[in-house]
């Protein structure tokens, strides 16, 4: 609880109330598809390189396993890049900020969360 007396991710329950998982997860991906695309190549590049090091197959395994490397480099980028461009960022009713990104720290629209402190004035 924070100073409100609110839950602090009360947002976050009033999003899971109005809409299914299935819905969530379609709409997410549709705002951003190179976070989970990224993920389900890295997923599928660890299980295949752990077949190739059940069966044996220490040439293939190590491919595969470079193959996760390079995947889950792609998605540590694209998870930056989605916050820098604010996707990530929510007010306290589930939105984003206005402009998604960059203009969120020069606007004084903007409200943080509950539970989040302000940034020092200046900044």
């Amino acid at each position: 609880m924070n100073q409100e007396g609110r839950d602090a991710f009360s947002y976050l329950k009033k999003q899971r109330e109005n809409e299914a998982v299935g819905a969530k997860m379609w709409r997410k991906f549709k705002e951003d598809p190179l976070v989970p695309t990224f993920f389900g190549l890295t997923c599928f590049a660890l299980v295949g390189g752990l077949r190739a090091m059940g069966r044996g197959d220490s040439m293939r395994s190590n491919v595969f396993m470079r193959y996760r490397v390079a995947a889950q480099s792609c998605c540590l980028v694209a998870l930056a890049y989605a916050g820098y461009r604010g996707r990530l960022i929510v007010d306290r009713d589930g939105n984003r900020a206005p402009g998604a990104g960059g203009d969120i720290q020069k606007s004084g629209s903007y409200k943080m969360p509950p539970g989040i402190p302000p940034p020092p004035p200046g900044k």
